[in-house]
């Protein structure tokens, strides 16, 4: 058996134990996504298509697992069909990635306008209509240290939307999740109920930045790192595809790749 062909071989392995361990990462992360009301990328898109997205990183890094124990199965047995399958599984995976990736690039520019608007809507009306949103918002401001979309009088515009249910139009209220750190309760209810439409909140109580900016920042930090992290682990699949298609034309014959 040639030297270069036992190289090949244990790089090979090498390369499924990096999926093996990206594979659960990427679990852990989709776990992360469906537990953690919190995260930015919440407002990237409607909730229907962030449970859809959150469910195909799932589905992803598990055929990943899968692979990747069928790739170092294959060539430490000398099994072919399993390296068959497991090069098929990679190949999907790596077209899908680049799919999504071609997809996020055309749509880059309308994904701020779109992530304003859906912070928008959730202080004007989903906050009151949704109490998932409610819960997530909440969280959002009390982690994030903001409050509103882009001020805390944002929270006027929900009041005026239904003023005409209203037996108090002139005034509105705050959601305690914007009371800053350490804040007494009965100073953080004083600050945030029986506003005057048109008056500026206590902002030594409330946090006086609005959420939109900051989740905007936090996502394109995030972008950032997914591009690093993606494009290494795209390199390193494409690497894994040239080294499971060579070894699947060498294996079981006679003569193998010399060094």
């Amino acid at each position: 058996m040639g030297a270069g062909y036992n190289c090949m071989k244990y790089l090979f392995i090498v390369i499924n134990i990096i999926f093996l361990l990206f594979a659960i990462a990427g679990i852990s992360v989709s776990i992360w996504m469906f537990v953690d009301p919190t995260i930015p990328l919440h407002f990237t898109q409607e909730s229907k298509d962030y449970l859809i997205s959150t469910v195909i990183i799932l589905l992803a890094s598990i055929i990943l697992l899968i692979l990747s124990i069928l790739g170092i199965y294959s060539v430490g047995k000398e099994v072919r069909k399993a390296l068959v399958v497991s090069f098929c599984l990679l190949l999907i995976i790596v077209v899908a990635e680049i799919a999504a990736g071609v997809w996020g690039y055309i749509n880059r520019e309308g994904l701020e306008a779109h992530i304003r608007a859906s912070v928008k809507s959730t202080v004007r009306d989903d906050y009151v209509n949704d109490q998932n949103i409610r819960d997530l918002f909440d969280a959002i401001q009390s982690k994030m240290h903001c409050c509103g979309a882009e001020r805390p009088t944002d929270w006027t515009r929900g009041k005026e939307f239904n003023m005409a249910v209203s037996a108090n139009a002139k005034l509105f209220s705050i959601p305690a999740s914007c009371c800053r750190e350490n804040m007494s309760s009965q100073r953080c209810l004083e600050a945030i109920t029986d506003l005057k439409v048109g008056s500026e909140p206590d902002k030594t109580v409330i946090y006086d930045n609005g959420c939109y900016t900051l989740i905007l920042d936090k996502l394109k930090e995030s972008v950032c790192i997914i591009l690093i992290v993606g494009g290494a682990i795209l390199s390193v699949q494409l690497l894994g595809l040239i080294l499971g298609l060579i070894l699947a034309c060498s294996m079981n014959r006679p003569h193998r790749y010399k060094a």
